[in-house]
């Protein structure tokens, strides 16, 4: 009996390095995948490469660092710092990286993220007098401080607002495009006050003709007398 526990103790704990090198060697396929993409300009691949070798080696400092610069260039300056973060607190104070994401850390503490949504939806946006897409609109690296909105859709009004962008904070801002007012001419009451008016007038030029005198008959006058 006993020797058949011995041996269940040496196979478990012979499995355990073996375990943690498999992970290790998974994670690192996935580093090096990642980063190959980063370099080709594939930031998708590349967040959703190291995303993993992250998950398989939380405490490793690298994926924190490739996962900060692949943020960046996707332009999530918030997720940027959280990765930022995760690399300065497990790498050594004197590693060589460190001034770097240091760096990034202080830029993206500078910026904020701005959600724009409108009604209806799909309205073409101007950010500070340049068209940036349409609505709903997500940016995740704006320069903290005031900026200027303005919404444009057809068949509604332009909708403008200054807001003001929080450092290392979150934004959202709807903006409604109401519908132009009717112009006078098609509303249904201007014209039946414009009948109105112009039968009021149609009477009077009526009356004011029977009470002219250009109208009467000529009078005829002779030795009889006058009559018409």
């Amino acid at each position: 009996m006993r020797w058949l526990v011995a041996s269940i103790l040496v196979a478990t704990v012979g499995a355990a390095p073996v375990a943690a090198d498999a992970t290790e060697a998974t994670a690192l396929f996935h580093l090096q995948r990642g980063v190959a993409a980063f370099q080709r300009g594939d930031y998708l691949t590349a967040r959703d490469e190291l995303t993993i070798a992250n998950r398989l080696v939380p405490e490793r400092a690298n994926p924190y660092r490739w996962l900060a610069l692949t943020a960046v260039q996707l332009g999530d300056c918030q997720a940027a710092r959280v990765h930022a973060e995760g690399f300065l607190g497990r790498a050594a104070p004197d590693d060589p990286r460190a001034p770097e994401l240091v760096r990034l850390r202080e830029l993206c503490e500078r910026t904020g993220a701005l959600t724009v949504t409108s009604t209806p939806d799909h309205a073409e946006l101007r950010l500070d007098g340049v068209v940036v897409g349409a609505t709903p609109y997500v940016t995740r690296a704006l320069s903290a401080g005031a900026h200027t909105l303005r919404a444009d859709h057809p068949g509604r009004a332009s909708a403008t607002r200054t807001v003001l962008v929080p450092s290392g904070g979150e934004l959202t801002v709807a903006l409604r495009l109401p519908a132009p007012a009717r112009p006078l001419y098609r509303r249904w009451w201007v014209w039946a006050a414009v009948a109105g008016t112009a039968a009021v007038a149609t009477t009077a030029i009526v009356l004011a003709a029977d009470d002219d005198p250009a109208t009467l008959p000529p009078i005829h006058c002779d030795a009889l007398g006058c009559r018409p």
